[in-house]
């Protein structure tokens, strides 16, 4: 896994060039077919492995190191002992807000009763990892056929008529049928919008037994034209995806759904609501991460912090180590192999990697970047 170390740190004053290449995007997620979980990345990943194979066999990582050193003298290498200080960072985070709809028709009981049990352990996982979380539920109370009610602390404690928790947990009263999910989610946007911020990540979950009676592109064309920032929705499902005893109908909308946007779907026939929210609490918690900026954390007391004396190692995870070059800006960053830049460069609080350095990173599962304070920052030649 990715991850952010900081360390008392020798400058070396060498700049070293990162050669390697690798997959865009984030590792292939762990394998949850016993529980009918379907991440819609998974066909494009076995595509990529087949291609990361045939590239293996006609010489790749096994037949030479992943960071191109060059010819190197020792006697060139001078090394300098930095006064440094340790440190936490961690990557940073985006917000999340998450809309979850749920079907109360006269077939969902056990359904409702399981998302209802769930949710506190759902909200609770991804508070804990960090994310700013606002969850907004779509559904009747339990007067109002198979309605919900959610208890502290992710609810507001005054079940089984009023669960709001503001801003953390909104419930928008509204009794959902089998077949009109994503309609009412649209129409019902006055009630659940204030609560969603344009700068976090939105999720939705649809939980339901029957197919829907919107398609996919009308629900997309109308969603994401009520608000700014609903363009990137990642939308998720617990639907039928075969015919059962449990099953109205087979939920191809919403599977076409989680395809569209990068959502993952899981089948209700399972009836097991445990690992199913366990999964999507993850996905929103990756959803959530930029895994190549990383905040600066504050300096100790009676210490000052020197942007000019801050350096970023970057190792490939087989013992291949290069100090990435500090450019003034992204626009910048095609000068270098292996780059960085900070968010403002007279009032720093975050070093980010340039695109083609982050696109390395993420393509390599044991691949981890230190960030050094104290030695004099490597800037380009």
């Amino acid at each position: 896994m990715n991850k952010t170390l900081i360390h008392t740190a020798l400058c070396s004053l060498p700049v070293f060039i990162l050669a390697c290449t690798g997959d865009e995007g984030r590792p292939a997620d762990e394998d949850n077919s016993g529980i009918g979980l379907m991440d819609s990345t998974d066909s494009a990943d076995d595509e990529a492995g087949d291609d990361e194979e045939d590239s293996l066999d006609d010489g790749g990582l096994d037949e030479g190191p992943l960071l191109d050193f060059g010819n190197m003298d020792p006697d060139d290498t001078e090394e300098e002992e930095c006064a440094s200080v340790d440190a936490a960072a961690e990557a940073k985070k985006l917000p999340a807000d998450i809309i979850i709809v749920v079907d109360n028709s006269g077939s969902m009981g056990d359904e409702a009763a399981a998302v209802q049990a769930n949710l506190n352990s759902f909200s609770q996982l991804i508070i804990d990892s960090g994310v700013d979380v606002h969850v907004a539920l779509l559904s009747s109370y339990p007067d109002n056929g198979y309605g919900i009610c959610v208890d502290p602390p992710l609810g507001g404690g005054t079940c089984p008529n009023s669960d709001d928790n503001l801003p953390l947990f909104n419930h928008v009263d509204l009794s959902i049928g089998s077949s009109n999910a994503l309609q009412r989610l649209v129409n019902s946007y006055d009630e659940w919008g204030p609560y969603i911020r344009e700068d976090a990540v939105t999720h939705v979950l649809i939980v339901t037994d029957d197919e829907s009676n919107m398609s996919a592109s009308a629900f997309m064309n109308s969603f994401t034209s009520l608000a700014p920032g609903l363009d990137d929705v990642r939308v998720h499902g617990v639907v039928s995806m075969q015919n059962c005893a449990d099953a109205a109908d087979i939920g191809d909308t919403y599977i076409d759904l989680a395809e569209m946007t990068g959502g993952v779907v899981a089948d209700l026939c399972d009836q097991d609501f445990v690992p199913v929210f366990q999964a999507l609490s993850e996905e929103v918690i990756g959803g959530s991460l930029l895994p190549c900026e990383f905040e600066i954390p504050a300096p100790p007391e009676g210490e000052n912090f020197d942007p000019d004396k801050v350096n970023v190692e970057f190792d490939d995870g087989q013992g291949n180590v290069v100090t990435l070059t500090r450019v003034e800006s992204a626009e910048e960053c095609a000068q270098v192999d292996a780059g960085w830049y900070y968010d403002d460069p007279e009032a720093p609080t975050t070093i980010i990697m340039c695109e083609q350095t982050c696109t390395t990173f993420q393509g390599l599962e044991q691949a981890s970047v230190e960030i050094l304070f104290g030695c004099e920052t490597i800037l380009p030649e």
